[in-house]
């Protein structure tokens, strides 16, 4: 994909503030626009929108960047997917910016491939009375198979596959898409006589699916395999129509099923998700944690589903999640507990859940010391140092053990809190949260709202010795050539820390603007005063060295050069 051209196009025809627009709701505030923060709770608008730059910054949470990196934020999508997001958006074809033969062509035909597949199989659905007499009985109204796009697959081996070649698709693409196996007879259909679970990513382009059968027969489920599309440990199922639900809710539900998370979105839980017959892995909840950071795990209330949960617990603490249990009475999952009881009485039960300390304790088969010091072992891995600390607390609390022993305990274990929250003391780099208003922030202040003050700004800076390393790396890549000069064109190459900088000094320049030359001017007398002030110094340390080991040579050649500089400094 030739990227700068499509982006030049996306930023002609799209403005940030129509793009957010659909996200948030934005009042104007003077010359910018204001709006509650999607990324954080937040009850008084922190996040700004400014249209001049086409940028966007939230004092908050320190979020920042323009049109591409909000989707990608919000959507929690990677950089190709929110170009092909927005240049939908903004009525272009990504294709027309693509090189043939490219791993993304083959990815587009692949997407193409299993929507009309997953047409296929809701045809096939709408056509067999068996298929449909099975949904209902497993309680699924018609308003939710075409939510979840559900489909049937047919008894026979090759019907699928044909129909897909009929329609001008390769069997090479059809293998490489998961719907199809090889064997000595040809291609045959992975899925026959099951019921279709479409699997979508976040924006709700099918990339897999799921299959189960109607009768007792195994396996039971079955799934896609891996392809370029899809890779099951990093895909939750319902993500995609749960991603709204869970961000006004604050927390995801993770059930274990299909049917769990079908039934209870049909019962008004619309933040729940679910992995696909796995564990929860690392990938699952990078997707996840674009969305929250806190979570209610559902499990059956059996063996299987206290070992299920008590094996997802480590992981999303280390990962930094807030977490509760619910397990469920015993022979009961969230599919037949609502068509049982309803939605009230499984909202109560939500409401009471465990927290990760008392499902731990409440764990039977040990005695309480080697019980308290495993769960003190999980807890103490916790990524959220805030979090590790109210853990530390309930347990003590809960257990009855003074918290100074349960501190002493976590040491001699080899878990010190500091050692997950300890900041290298030799960075440089300065936290945006911390920015001060100094010289060197001012004067990238100053080229951020005036691009043609560059070119007088350079030689002063060139070379300068930056007390704040963002700034310091900003100015190099503006002056190297990054970007053409314009700070907004130069973000994609940022990292997250410049990035945030250079949106806060957009929305918040810090000077007047109708004098900013004079800014210009008092800073670079200062960031030039430094430079004297630091080359005096050196010169002044080679000469007390020149002093004490009498090196007269060195010291006549020294005393001209401090003279100078003495001279240019007045």
């Amino acid at each position: 994909m030739k990227t700068e051209k499509l982006i030049d196009a996306i930023r002609a025809r799209l403005d940030i503030v129509d793009v957010v627009s659909d996200y948030i709701e934005l009042k104007r505030s003077g010359q910018n626009f204001k709006g509650l923060c999607p990324f954080h709770a937040e009850k008084t608008p922190s996040f700004m929108v400014h249209p001049e730059k086409q940028i966007f910054h939230c004092f908050g949470c320190n979020a920042g960047g323009d049109s591409i990196g909000f989707i990608m934020k919000y959507e929690n999508v990677s950089f190709p997917e929110s170009l092909k997001l927005l240049a939908k958006k903004a009525g272009l074809d990504p294709k027309e910016f693509s090189s043939p033969g490219r791993q993304d062509d083959t990815k587009e035909k692949l997407v193409g491939l299993l929507r009309e597949a997953s047409k296929v199989f809701a045809e096939h659905l709408k056509a067999s009375k068996t298929a449909l007499s099975y949904l209902k009985r497993r309680g699924i109204a018609d308003d939710t198979v075409r939510t979840f796009s559900l489909g049937y697959a047919a008894k026979d081996w090759h019907l699928l596959s044909r129909s897909l070649r009929r329609k001008g698709f390769s069997e090479t693409l059809i293998l490489q898409s998961g719907i199809a196996s090889s064997g000595e007879k040809g291609i045959y259909d992975t899925f026959r006589d099951r019921i279709i679970f479409p699997i979508a990513d976040v924006q709700g382009e099918i990339i897999a699916f799921g299959g189960r059968v109607m009768d007792e027969s195994q396996p039971k489920y079955l799934n896609s395999p891996d392809t370029p599309l899809f890779k099951k440990g990093e895909t939750l199922y319902g993500l995609n129509h749960a991603k709204s639900g869970i961000r006004e809710k604050g927390y995801a539900l993770i059930a274990e099923g299909y049917f769990d998370v079908i039934l209870c979105h049909q019962y008004g839980f619309i933040n729940t998700v679910a992995p696909l017959g796995t564990a929860l892995t690392p990938g699952h909840l990078q997707k996840l944690k674009r969305f929250t950071k806190k979570t209610i795990l559902v499990f059956d209330g059996d063996e299987a589903g206290i070992a299920a949960a008590k094996r997802s617990v480590p992981l999303l603490l280390e990962q930094g999640f807030g977490a509760k249990i619910l397990l469920l009475p015993e022979r009961e999952d969230p599919d037949s507990f609502l068509r049982k009881h309803g939605a009230v009485p499984f909202g109560k039960l939500l409401a009471a859940s465990r927290s990760v300390v008392d499902f731990l304790l409440g764990l039977t088969g040990k005695d309480k010391t080697e019980t308290v010091r495993e769960t003190l072992e999980i807890i103490s891995a916790a990524g959220d140092a805030i979090m590790r600390e109210d853990l530390i607390r309930e347990l003590s609390e809960r257990s009855g053990i003074r918290e100074t022993v349960v501190r002493e305990e976590m040491m001699r274990l080899g878990k010190k809190l500091g050692e997950r929250t300890r900041i290298n003391p030799s960075s440089s780099r300065l936290s945006v949260r911390a920015c001060s208003y100094d010289e060197e922030v001012l004067l990238l202040s100053a080229v951020i709202a005036y691009p043609d003050r560059l070119e007088r700004i350079a030689p002063i800076v060139s070379g300068c010795e930056f007390r704040n390393q963002s700034v310091g790396d900003i100015f190099s890549k503006l002056i190297s050539g990054g970007g053409g000069g314009s700070v907004e064109a130069l973000l994609p190459s940022l990292n997250d820390e410049e990035k945030a900088l250079v949106t806060l000094l957009t929305v918040s320049p810090g000077f007047d603007r109708e004098t900013v030359d004079k800014n210009i001017e008092d800073c670079v007398r200062r960031i030039k005063a430094r430079k004297d002030d630091d080359r005096l110094k050196q010169v002044h340390e080679r000469i007390k060295q020149a002093e004490i080991s009498a090196d007269s040579e060195m010291l006549n050649a020294l005393l001209p050069e401090w003279q100078k500089l003495i001279k240019e400094a007045r």
